[in-house]
């Protein structure tokens, strides 16, 4: 039988403090080490721990911490030439000095739509055990394997599908729901975008094709 969500087991130990903003007193590089490894590596138990009435504003500062350094990297390796993966920065058509001048606002705008349409689908199917708070700052904190994308060409699609794996249990726990409603409430959006983006690149390649002299 599956673990109500959000319920601490007896056989295990209790939950540990919210490592994310800093006590005081307390190193920030520390408090943010304990953050990045717990989102990203015992997701479960960190999610449990997340308070309701948290700071959305510190979870926007972790997340931007990482978006910011990735995109900063992103950029020197576009310089050189590397890269063009699809989740890159690559395919938006810009230099890569505006892609990275322009990616605290596209962060930003990013983590609000995906967590207002995941907020909005909780709500349809039953699932969702907060506010659209909680909802935002599982978002930014589950963006903690995208740190991949530091690495050329492959680090940001394997940090995306970590991610979204990490979402889904980060929704689980801070909403106190179950896998399938976490699940679908990320996974409609994502496979409905993804199906836009197949026909956008078909009819790219369609339009191209049409172009091909005879």
């Amino acid at each position: 039988m599956e673990r109500a969500a959000g319920r601490p087991d007896p056989a295990e130990p209790p939950l540990p403090p919210f490592p994310w903003p800093p006590d005081a007193g307390e190193p920030v590089l520390e408090a943010w080490g304990r953050t990045w490894h717990g989102a990203a590596l015992e997701p479960r138990r960190f999610f449990a721990s997340l308070p309701h009435d948290g700071s959305l504003g510190a979870a926007i500062l972790f997340y931007l911490s990482i978006g910011i350094p990735v995109a900063g990297s992103q950029l020197f390796w576009r310089m050189l030439g590397i890269g063009g993966m699809p989740g890159d920065g690559a395919a938006t058509g810009w230099s890569p000095l505006t892609d990275f001048l322009a990616s605290p606002l596209v962060l930003l705008v990013a983590i609000f739509l995906a967590a207002g349409v995941t907020h909005v689908l909780l709500l349809i199917v039953g699932g969702a055990g907060g506010r659209f708070g909680v909802t935002a700052r599982v978002f930014a904190y589950a963006y903690a394997p995208q740190l991949l994308g530091i690495v050329p060409a492959i680090g940001s699609s394997v940090g995306f599908v970590w991610m979204v794996v990490v979402a889904i249990a980060g929704i689980r726990e801070a909403h106190r729901t179950t896998r399938w409603k976490a699940a679908a409430a990320i996974l409609i959006p994502l496979g409905i975008g993804l199906i836009f983006v197949v026909i956008a690149a078909f009819m790219a390649m369609a339009g191209g094709l049409l172009h091909l002299p005879l």
